[in-house]
């Protein structure tokens, strides 16, 4: 599966965005987009990625093997599609992906927040992303301040 690196083109389209750290969380995503209601996320695993840490940040390299578990949340406006780039900094970078949710259905031509740097970058470290661990010291910090 090949992946590439784009910048967003105009016009915007809605597009299913796969995340795999604290945009997991549905009230995280609420208050970085400054949405009315918590948004319904569905669960989902892209594959040909691997996961690494900067700091305390999960990012995913592209690569030909590897399955990474999170959610999955339909962006219909520009607006919200800009914002989460605003969040996620210039550190990452989007790219295409497909994502295969629980059901089985595969959903094509997705895009995720890929790390912009180089693949083996000295400031990643291997590990994986605790999305209680973050709930239970980093959440409040980012609901609160948004």
């Amino acid at each position: 599966m090949g992946t590439k690196f784009l910048k967003l083109v105009n016009p915007f389209t809605p597009c299913f965005m796969f995340f795999y750290g604290s945009l997991m969380d549905s009230e995280v995503l609420q208050s970085v987009l400054s949405l009315q209601d918590t948004p319904t996320v569905a669960k989902g695993v892209i594959k040909g990625f691997s996961m690494k840490m900067w700091g305390i940040y999960p990012t995913i390299i592209p690569n030909n093997e590897g399955d990474i578990s999170g959610t999955v949340w339909k962006v219909d406006l520009e607006s919200h599609f800009l914002r989460l780039q605003e969040y996620e900094t210039g550190a990452y970078t989007w790219c295409f992906c497909d994502i295969e949710l629980e059901d089985g259905e595969l959903l094509r031509g997705c895009r995720t927040f890929c790390w912009a740097g180089e693949a083996n970058s000295k400031d990643l470290e291997e590990g994986s992303f605790d999305l209680l661990r973050y709930q239970k010291y980093f959440k409040a910090s980012v609901v609160l301040n948004q």
